[in-house]
């Protein structure tokens, strides 16, 4: 009975929202729970919160499309993965369920299946594998048992570099560059100087999922196709709770509500607003919030990282290139073209070779027009063969994730120094306006598997508010904002510091009289001896 007054209560609180208008002053009924973005953040919760009940929901996105940074291309007639291509730790990863579900197709990354290439176009795969056995997978083993101690007993945060230097790893060629290129600013996007030897601890999604596996997507609809999939499972085709092409540029609190305005002039009200923007969208300042988000958050926001990575894919009339997955290029400049893979290995006849850059070249490289880049390319593809001439591609796809305003780059790095009450502090929603995203999980943020935990907790978060408020989430302060006496033998003890100041105060000890006289007489006898005694001869 309680539960059925639940839904009563909850419908109509659906009916009396505030309208949804446009400027021709059409008005329909507002949605209690505003989505903005429709990649795997946005998508997963509108569907947690469809499965708890709830479906006066409005997903906004800026884009034609569902699915964000999963977008895949078409080159020559092969579907390529514009952004996201991985589900990374497979095993039991829920994403890799959902994947299953929908009959995904995708194949076991195989990191070893490579040849190395030097800047004269000799063959230099030995020298490499001696380097990285030797000397480089030593010292990353210990990069991470000493993350873990470090964790464990609560120390200070580190870069990576730095514990690869106590681990005996110094880069001092071009081939020590690759070999530190490919294990890890292919994973991060970052070299390993920017990046938390803390919290960035390589092994822990795939010691969660029980997996060692990366798999690669390659499916003709698109990894993206798992989105339309779960779309399908709560909204019909048409429904017009989700609505494209519509870009959010001011999200605004006022009397008690959220409304969110759009380019086009079009504002949405409602209780619940969860932003699934990327770190990169929010810290361009894109979308502008009134009043501005609280400095702890923008604090957050903008100390933690935006990772830029660009999947370059080029189609030949004939695969020239070595039979590997992965084709390494030991350039004497670090991430300049380092890592190439055959993308003919993973779809048969395509006769597409994808490049990969990450970070700053990503920037020079989206200030440059197609001709440009393509110029650059095939003169590196000209040293890496020996001098031999490269034919012009017949076809290509160059995606600009960090020039797309609705994007700004790839996904998110837990740079040095980041702690993890900041980190709290990202996740933590602001009043009714919560978060969601690939930054969004501690121990999974920077995955697409990441954006659907956090949008889950997100979702779940809101539905506890609304059965209860007093289950809502507290409202967050850094640790610095909350100081105070932490000891609590202490006279002005605060229970609620998290942070010790220095201000304590405590009572001093109080000694009977009887016994503060017979502590007086022993004293005098004492010295009166070691008078005595110093004056016999």
């Amino acid at each position: 009975m309680a539960e059925r007054i639940f839904v009563l209560v909850i419908s109509c609180l659906q009916l009396m929202s505030v309208s949804s208008q446009k400027d021709t002053a059409t008005q329909t009924q507002g949605p209690t729970v505003l989505i903005l973005g429709a990649g795997m953040a946005g998508i997963t919760a509108a569907k947690a919160l469809h499965d708890k009940g709830y479906n006066n929901f409005i997903i906004l996105d800026g884009s034609n499309r569902v699915g964000g940074r999963i977008k895949e291309v078409t080159i020559g007639g092969f579907t390529v993965e514009g952004g996201a291509a991985w589900i990374h730790a497979g095993g039991t990863n829920p994403l890799h369920m959902i994947a299953n579900r929908f009959n995904l197709s995708y194949v076991t990354s195989n990191y070893e299946d490579y040849i190395v290439l030097d800047s004269k176009g000799q063959v230099v795969t030995n020298e490499f594998d001696k380097r990285h056995d030797n000397s480089f997978d030593p010292a990353f083993k210990f990069y991470k048992n000493y993350s873990k101690e470090a964790r464990n007993k609560q120390k200070p945060d580190f870069t990576m570099r730095s514990a690869l230097l106590m681990g005996g790893w110094n880069p001092r060629s071009a081939v020590d560059d690759v070999i530190e290129f490919f294990n890890i600013d292919n994973s991060y996007s970052y070299g390993p100087e920017a990046i938390s030897g803390l919290h960035a601890y390589p092994d822990e999604p795939y010691e969660e999922f029980n997996t060692t596996d990366d798999l690669t997507v390659k499916d003709s609809r698109g990894y993206s196709h798992i989105l339309r999939g779960l779309c399908s499972e709560f909204l019909p085709d048409g429904d017009k709770r989700l609505r494209l092409n519509e870009v959010v540029t001011h999200i605004e609190q006022i009397d008690g509500g959220i409304v969110v305005h759009t380019k086009d002039n079009v504002t949405y009200s409602a209780d619940y607003v969860i932003v699934t923007f990327s770190l990169g969208v929010l810290q361009h300042d894109d979308v502008r919030f009134s009043p501005p988000l609280p400095f702890w958050k923008r604090e957050a926001i903008n100390q933690f990282q935006q990772a830029l990575l660009m999947h370059i894919y080029l189609q030949f009339a004939e695969k020239f290139w070595d039979d590997h997955e992965f084709l390494l290029y030991a350039s004497e400049r670090r991430n300049y073209y380092n890592i190439w893979q055959n993308v003919d290995k993973t779809l048969s006849g395509s006769k597409i070779f994808q490049v990969s850059v990450v970070g700053d070249e990503v920037r020079r490289l989206e200030r440059l027009n197609d001709t440009e880049i393509i110029h650059e390319l095939l003169s590196v593809l000209m040293v890496m063969y020996g001098g031999r001439r490269i034919p012009q591609p017949v076809a290509y796809a160059i995606p600009r994730w960090y020039s797309d305003p609705l994007f700004r780059g790839a996904f998110s790095n837990w740079p040095p120094g980041y702690t993890l009450d900041t980190f709290n502090g990202l996740q933590a929603p602001v009043d009714k306006i919560y978060f969601a995203g690939d930054y969004g999980d501690r121990h999974n943020y920077g995955y697409v598997h990441g954006s659907y935990l956090s949008a889950l907790r997100v979702a779940e978060d809101i539905d506890m508010c609304i059965r209860n408020p007093s289950f809502c989430v507290e409202p967050f302060r850094p640790k610095y904002d909350v100081r105070g006496c932490t000891y609590q033998v202490a006279k002005n003890y605060n229970a609620k510091a998290k942070e010790d100041d220095g201000s304590c105060t405590f009572v001093k000890c109080q000694i009977s009289a009887s016994v503060s006289i017979y502590y007086e007489t022993y004293l005098f006898i004492i010295s009166a001896v070691f008078i005595i005694l110093s004056i016999i001869p």
